[in-house]
């Protein structure tokens, strides 16, 4: 019996151990590309800073709508408030696809052994902005759609408020998963939506077996320095307020948390980033791109059936 179970206990745990200890390869040699071109940190930088002065902005739009549906009748305000959203998502999705578009683009022109520099990412990103207008149109369109579904399970009750919440779940993970590979495509082959959804869709149906696996190597990474963060900064503000009641250092040691989980975040979303660039030039082209080994190639694209 005690054998059965170690050797269930093997055969379960082995496969994993093996996933994660490729995932973890994986991470690092994206660390490699991003330690080659450091500058490609600015753009998730330079992108939530646009974003959080974009929604600052956009404050002002949704309290109107709320003046709207008192002085006017509120399908009035209720109309402008979806106007006012789809706008929000319109720009929100446009700032990081144009930054994100920028970072690719220096990653592939990386693998191919050039120099990029933050100026020149920026450059080809405004090349490709009316690319870039136009996905950010059928992403918005997506939002809108998804957040209807969600408002309306919040307004349903009983077994219907569980089956669209489910619907708008499913539909909001499909749409993520589908769409992953987009944005190199966008870049790369230079396509519209359209065309840039399906060629996503071929990529991901390539990389199947493995590459939605490696996103949880990354996020164990991301997790393990998240964790760090948590053990030196967040653990010692805690015991700081509670046992020795220090409002200074425990705001101190918040403050650095919260910097530091932020730094983390943007890291490991432009390693994602990364990481995806590296997956489409390999599905199209069958080339090794620079600073990721043979293996790592192999392993994140599902065998072949024989």
């Amino acid at each position: 019996m005690q054998r059965e179970i170690l050797k269930y206990a093997r055969n379960t745990l082995q496969p994993m151990f093996e996933t994660f200890s490729r995932s973890w390869e994986i991470t690092k040699q994206t660390f490699r590309v991003i330690n080659a071109d450091r500058e490609i940190l600015l753009y998730p930088v330079v992108s939530s800073i646009i974003s959080i002065i974009f929604f600052v902005v956009m404050v002002f739009p949704f309290i109107a709508t709320g003046l709207v549906s008192e002085i006017l009748s509120r399908d009035a305000g209720a109309f402008l408030f979806w106007v006012t959203l789809f706008g929000f998502y319109l720009g929100v999705s446009f700032v990081a696809t144009f930054f994100n578009v920028a970072t690719v683009y220096c990653a592939n022109k990386r693998f191919h052994k050039g120099n990029p520099t933050f100026t020149e990412g920026l450059k080809e990103a405004f090349k490709r902005i009316h690319l870039i207008f136009l996905w950010s149109l059928v992403s918005a369109t997506v939002g809108i759609l998804i957040n209807s579904l969600e408002n309306s399970a919040k307004k349903s009750k009983g077994i219907s408020r569980v089956i669209i919440s489910a619907v708008a779940s499913l539909v909001g993970m499909a749409w993520s998963i589908v769409t992953l590979f987009v944005i190199p495509a966008i870049v790369i082959e230079n396509v519209g939506p359209v065309d840039a959804i399906k060629r996503s869709a071929q990529t991901l149906k390539k990389t199947w077996g493995e590459s939605l696996i490696r996103h949880f190597g990354l996020g164990a990474a991301q997790g393990m320095f998240s964790f760090a963060g948590f053990f030196f900064l967040l653990a010692p503000a805690i015991v700081s307020l509670v046992f020795f009641q220090s409002i200074l250092m425990f705001a101190v040691l918040m403050a650095l948390f919260i910097i530091y989980i932020v730094i983390v975040s943007l890291v490991f979303s432009t390693a994602n980033t990364v990481f995806n660039t590296a997956l489409f030039v390999y599905a199209k082209t069958g080339k090794i791109p620079g600073f990721y080994s043979k293996d790592t190639m192999k392993h994140a694209f599902k065998a072949e059936k024989k």
